[in-house]
C-alpha cells in the first residue's frame, strides 16, 4: 500500500494527491514548504532559470518523507519517483521537477549532508533492481565520472538543498532532493535553449552569490555526481553511492 504524502500545486498552495490519506503533520507542513519554495525561487537573480520556470508554471510534484539520511523512506520515495517518471513520459515537459522534502535536518555540516544524500540515493535502487534501472551501456561503477543515478531505465540529475549549505542557492529549511531526468536536458538542447540557459544561470549566479558555482564551472556536463550535494569538492572526490542488496535496505 502507498503511504507517501505526495503534493501537487494548485492556484496558490500544495494539495495532497490522496487527500484521504494526508496526515495533519503534512497538511500543516505543505503551506510552509510552498511558501519557502516561493521565497527561494522568487529571489532576484536566483541562479536556476529552469527551477523558476518549473515553479511558476506549476510543473512540479512534492513528496514529504521522514528520517533523512537513513534510507527508511526509500519505498515511498521510489514509488513516487515512479509516478513522476510516468508523468514525465506523458507530458514530455522539460521543466517538470520532483522535490523530495524530508521533515528534519540531522546533518552536522555539508560533508555530513552529502553522506546522507548518497545513502538516500543508494537506497532507491538495489543490486537486484540494477538490471532494470540501468540501461545497457550505462556504467554502474560510481568511480567513473560518467556514472549517474538510474531508475526505471532513466538517468536522473539530483540537486541537494539543506539549511547548512554554504551557497545561498542551496539553502532550504529542510533537507531536500530535487530530481530531474537527463532526457529533459536533452529536450532543452533540441529546442536550442540549454546552452543559453546554462550561460544565463552562471551570470545570475555571479549577481546573486558573488561568484559562479565552482563545481558547475569546473565540471559542467562532464562529471555530474560531484555536483549533486552542492558542496565544493576536490578533484580527489569519490562518489559515495553503494549498491545494496534489497534485503539489507532500511525500511519504515
Amino acid at each position: 500500500m502507498h503511504h507517501s504524502q505526495l503534493l501537487i500545486p494548485t492556484s496558490n498552495e500544495l494539495v495532497s494527491l490522496w487527500p484521504q490519506s494526508q496526515s495533519s503533520r503534512v497538511e500543516e507542513r505543505s503551506s510552509e514548504i510552498h511558501q519557502e519554495m516561493k521565497s527561494l525561487l522568487g529571489q532576484r537573480n536566483y541562479p536556476c532559470v529552469a527551477a523558476i520556470q518549473s515553479f511558476f508554471r506549476k510543473e512540479y510534484m512534492t513528496g514529504v518523507y521522514e528520517n533523512f539520511g537513513t534510507g527508511q523512506s526509500w519505498q515511498n520515495l521510489r514509488s513516487d519517483l515512479g509516478l513522476f517518471h510516468e508523468q514525465l513520459k506523458e507530458s514530455r515537459s522539460p521543466y517538470l521537477t520532483f522535490w523530495a522534502v524530508f521533515d528534519q535536518d540531522t546533518s552536522k555540516d555539508e560533508e555530513d549532508f552529502e553522506k546522507q544524500l548518497w545513502n538516500e540515493l543508494s537506497h532507491l535502487t538495489s543490486i537486484e533492481d540494477a538490471e532494470t534501472d540501468w540501461p545497457e551501456g550505462a556504467t554502474k561503477d560510481p568511480n567513473q565520472k560518467q556514472f549517474c543515478l538510474h531508475l526505471f531505465g532513466a538517468s536522473f540529475f539530483v540537486v541537494g538543498l539543506h539549511p547548512k549549505a554554504s551557497r545561498k542557492s542551496h539553502r532550504f529549511p529542510w533537507p531536500t532532493l530535487i530530481f530531474n531526468a537527463f532526457s529533459q536536458f536533452q529536450e532543452l538542447q533540441k529546442q536550442g535553449i540549454y546552452d543559453r540557459m546554462v550561460e544565463t544561470n552562471r551570470k545570475r549566479d555571479v549577481m546573486y552569490e558573488g561568484s559562479a558555482n565552482p563545481m558547475a564551472v569546473q565540471h559542467g556536463d562532464d562529471w555530474e555526481t560531484i555536483q549533486f550535494s552542492g558542496r565544493e569538492n576536490t578533484k580527489e572526490w569519490k562518489c559515495p553511492f553503494a549498491f545494496l542488496h534489497r534485503s539489507a535496505k532500511a525500511s519504515t
